[in-house]
């Protein structure tokens, strides 16, 4: 009985609590020398050039940032996680789009690697002619953590913008407590 009263107190409390409701801000893009557009992010943990016709989406599930490049059905966001294993990350896209496995070093010699503001990042492009669908990734080294820079769409598509990818790419300012 002692029980149940005090669940039904803690229960009648918790019901009466007042609690804030969450308000969410988006910043606005300020136009930048080169046509494109330098994105002020709210608690992303980085600042980077949009390309000309690139637009950003409201962040959801576990992205911290989504964009949309006008004219395309690509799909451009980032996901941060605590893996960043290239093999088999390409591997389990490639099975996304309907391709068999490669070895792990059949895998890293189709890798670019690069720098992205001082840390080390694989730009993988993976594209399957029967289906017309690729997947373009960035891994970006913030060990522990590592950010995925995933762009899934038509290989048309993929491949005509692949150039303003990596000009986002090397656009990236990592906030400062990241580094």
């Amino acid at each position: 009985m002692r029980r149940i009263f005090s669940t039904l107190v803690l229960a009648f409390l918790l019901a009466g609590c007042d609690r804030e409701k969450v308000q969410t801000y988006q910043t606005p893009k300020e136009d930048s020398s080169d046509g494109g557009q330098t994105e002020q992010p709210a608690g992303k943990g980085f600042e980077a050039t949009l390309p000309p016709g690139w637009k950003e989406l409201p962040a959801s599930g576990i992205r911290t940032a989504s964009y949309t490049i006008e004219g395309t059905d690509i799909d451009f966001y980032l996901v941060p996680l605590r893996v960043g294993d290239v093999p088999s990350n390409v591997n389990r896209w490639r099975g996304q789009l309907g391709l068999p496995p490669e070895t792990p070093e059949a895998i890293m010699k189709s890798v670019e690697t690069f720098q992205v503001d001082g840390h080390e990042t694989h730009f993988v492009k993976i594209f399957n002619p029967a289906n017309n669908r690729g997947i373009v990734v960035a891994i970006v080294d913030l060990s522990p953590e590592f950010w995925y820079f995933t762009a899934k769409g038509p290989t048309a598509e993929l491949q005509a913008h692949l150039d303003e990818m990596r000009a986002f790419l090397d656009s990236l300012k990592i906030d400062g407590e990241r580094q």
